[in-house]
């Protein structure tokens, strides 16, 4: 006992110095701070990145039977192959020939290494950054619909802002009637499966199951990948706007892998838009 006291005495300022550290590693990685921790780890602390692309790989293991990669290079084909036949002039879209456009959309296969979902500011951790080609406002679709856009990114992680997330902001379109509305996340803890989307006009013929899709107005998603589907409306009588509940298509408490889209011509939309 008396050794151990001696030990402890004569390394006491470093075993303080280890106390500090590790106070201070709890403090950043408290879960009030989940999602300026996930941004920092994104896009500055490549070994706790490197820590979590070992657990995934670990986790991955059990879900193969899950993931399919034959399916999901077949998914990434007809991605291409839908979405390369469109081309957005202002808000409306046109089918198109001209080999200039047939490769606008390329669509990168990332693994997810962590999703937060139980949270009231969430983030997404992928596996690839810019030595990949990524970049800050690019969005990422998962294996049933929209992720969130990337808002940091390090040479080999990218960090994410999910859908939800109250951060993250999305104009969405109603499929069936072209109706365009403005999507939201309502930061409540656990409600990680169910999102609003206000500004539609109340005649807006909508009912249970209905689709909710991107616009491709922003030329960060292409048009049409899912968004959610309804769930239940509300009208306003004073505003003449409804708010619409919807079930997200994506499950963040099972995201794995899914693609980061890049846009040929995204930068001249970005100027285009921002002209305007």
């Amino acid at each position: 006992m008396r050794n151990i006291i001696r030990l402890i005495q004569k390394y006491r300022n470093f075993l303080f110095f280890l106390v500090l550290e590790l106070i201070s590693f709890l403090f950043i990685f408290n879960w009030r701070n989940s999602f300026h921790h996930s941004t920092f780890i994104g896009a500055s602390n490549s070994v706790t990145g490197y820590m979590y692309e070992s657990k995934a790989a670990v986790l991955n293991y059990f879900y193969l039977s899950e993931i399919n990669e034959e399916l999901q290079n077949e998914n990434q084909y007809l991605r291409e192959q839908l979405h390369n036949q469109e081309i957005k002039i202002g808000k409306k879209f046109i089918k198109i020939n001209d080999s200039l456009y047939l490769r606008n959309y390329k669509f990168l296969k990332v693994e997810v290494l962590n999703s937060q979902y139980k949270y009231v500011e969430n983030s997404v951790l992928l596996n690839k950054g810019t030595t990949n080609g990524l970049k800050e406002k690019m969005g990422v679709i998962g294996v049933h619909g929209v992720i969130g856009i990337i808002n940091k990114c390090s040479s080999y992680y990218s960090s994410v802002v999910p859908v939800i997330n109250p951060h993250f902001v999305l104009s969405v379109v109603h499929e069936s009637s072209s109706t365009w509305g403005d999507l939201q996340w309502l930061s409540n803890i656990n409600n990680y499966q169910t999102a609003t989307i206000n500004n539609i006009p109340n005649y807006t013929p909508i009912k249970s199951g209905d689709l909710f899709v991107t616009t491709g107005s922003d030329g960060i998603f292409p048009r049409g990948i899912p968004i959610g589907k309804v769930k239940s409306f509300e009208k306003n009588i004073e505003t003449q706007m409804m708010s619409v509940e919807i079930s997200l298509s994506e499950d963040f408490s099972n995201t794995h892998r899914g693609f980061v889209v890049y846009n040929s011509v995204r930068d001249e939309l970005f100027n285009y838009n921002s002209t305007k």
